[in-house]
């Protein structure tokens, strides 16, 4: 009985071992032998089609790994960005679909890697008009701007990223759907 009990303990030890004690192990070996978390890129944290209900890709994702490209995407805009640690982003559009009959409804989804949390913080207050309304639905700090005429911005900071969703539908269903984007988001990156 003994000899059983003690391979069963082996076999769980040599187990804990190899696929570690109920952690999350993904990610690379850091040079201490460690594991270092995995990176999330803008790309990854993008909903994939049909992730929020009825919302699908109108436009290829479009990404931006250095400066030109960021001013490719976003021209003068991209100062912010840069000065303040930008090392990626990634843009999607999506458009309302049913049944494969689309709308005119758009969301505009931004994503910046700033390479901190600091830089991401900074980039959020930078940015801001002042009049944003905060909202406690995603993020570590967020708020929604109505200062525009006929759409909804939802903008937040989480970790290294600072997100941006824009609806162009300025309806209670149009921020409601902004939400529902920033909250997917907020939880892809954790």
């Amino acid at each position: 009985m003994r000899k059983i009990l003690f391979a069963g303990f082996a076999c769980m030890a040599v187990l804990m071992a190899f696929y570690g004690c109920g952690e999350d192990s993904e990610g690379e070996e850091n040079g201490d032998g460690g594991i270092r978390p995995s990176i999330l890129s803008p790309v990854d944290v993008l909903p994939d089609e049909y992730d929020i209900s009825n919302w699908t890709n109108l436009t290829p994702c479009e990404e931006a790994n250095d400066y030109d490209g960021l001013y490719d995407l976003i021209n003068g805009a991209a100062e912010v960005y840069i000065d303040n640690g930008f090392v990626s982003a990634a843009f999607q559009v999506y458009n309302h679909c049913v049944d494969d009959v689309c709308d005119f409804r758009v969301v505009h989804v931004r994503v910046y890697d700033q390479g901190s949390a600091d830089d991401a913080r900074a980039v959020y207050d930078r940015i801001s008009t002042g009049i944003g309304i905060p909202w406690n639905g995603a993020g570590t700090e967020a708020r929604i701007d109505e200062s525009a005429l006929a759409a909804y911005t939802v903008e937040f900071w989480q970790r290294n990223f600072f997100v941006q969703i824009i609806i162009e539908e300025k309806t209670d269903e149009g921020l409601s759907v902004a939400k529902l984007f920033a909250a997917h988001i907020s939880e892809q990156i954790g």
